[in-house]
């Protein structure tokens, strides 16, 4: 009876575990691989991942990574802000491919100062603490791809001009 019982609590916390709440949807990210006839494991396979990983990411029960988005962006020449739906416009004129670490962090300072938010006050509102902020801010950890959507768009900010993608406009002012 014992036995039954913890098996009957293990299947109830897996059943809870795969009704993952969906994190971030991009349903973007579907749409652009069925337009050009694509399946999820062709993708997942430009991007060396487990099909199992992509199709987490492109029905929104796992956050894709930002490096990955970047890279998933730039299979379809498409701007991070397209996908995850702050402009309808596909690509930047003069987009770069590469996401700049240090002009990331400089343009998150500046974000935060035009705000005349303190580090302390900005990460309480993204639900982050201090510290992770701060290494945000110095360079030393690139944002996660949730904190940075919620920022972008709680401030109206382009996603792929605070990560140096853009060359007509390096920093966010």
């Amino acid at each position: 009876m014992q036995i039954n019982s913890k098996k009957h609590i293990k299947e109830y916390f897996l059943r809870k575990l795969l009704k993952v709440k969906k994190i971030m949807q991009f349903p973007r990210m579907k749409e652009l691989r069925e337009e050009k006839g694509l399946k999820q494991k062709d993708i997942a396979q430009k991007m060396n991942v487990t099909k199992g990983s992509y199709s987490m990411w492109e029905c929104g029960s796992d956050t894709i990574p930002l490096r990955r988005l970047n890279e998933f962006c730039n299979i379809f020449n498409v701007s991070i802000d397209y996908v995850v739906g702050f402009s309808d416009k596909r690509k930047y004129a003069n987009a770069k491919p590469d996401i700049k670490l240090k002009i990331t962090g400089e343009n998150l300072k500046k974000i935060r100062n035009k705000k005349g938010l303190t580090q302390v006050q900005l990460a309480n509102e993204l639900k982050i603490n201090q510290p992770t902020w701060n290494r945000y801010e110095k360079s030393r950890t690139l944002i996660l791809t949730v904190v940075l959507v919620e920022l972008a768009s709680k401030y109206n900010y382009s996603i792929d001009k605070i990560l140096g993608k853009d060359k007509d406009k390096d920093s966010e002012d």
